[in-house]
């Protein structure tokens, strides 16, 4: 679990970790929970604007963290997995920080 709080920054931060895992302190399964706590803190109120533009990168994350899991690999798998050692794409990283960036 990731226990930082939630801002632009911070958000900058953990994707550029993401980037680099060899070196990152975080996983890419932490880095896409936290996007999902940070997601689900501001889904069902208004969001200060700064931060309603990160909204749909924090989803983005979140959900396609789920969905690599589910078109990469077999129910056994899953089943089984360490989902610590999954790593995302690292371009879709790069994509995000840029989209954060923006």
């Amino acid at each position: 679990m990731i226990d930082m709080e939630f801002t632009r920054e911070n958000l900058l931060a953990l994707l550029s970790e993401g980037r680099n895992p060899s070196s990152s302190s975080y996983s890419h399964k932490q880095i896409a929970e936290w996007c999902e706590s940070f997601w689900n803190k501001y889904a069902d109120i208004d969001a200060p604007e700064d931060l309603e533009k990160l909204m749909p990168v924090l989803a983005d994350v979140e959900n396609q963290w789920d969905l690599y899991l589910v078109n990469t690999y077999s129910p056994d798998e899953l089943g089984n997995m360490d989902f610590e050692k999954v790593e995302l794409p690292l371009q879709w990283f790069d994509d995000w920080l840029a989209d954060a960036k923006a």
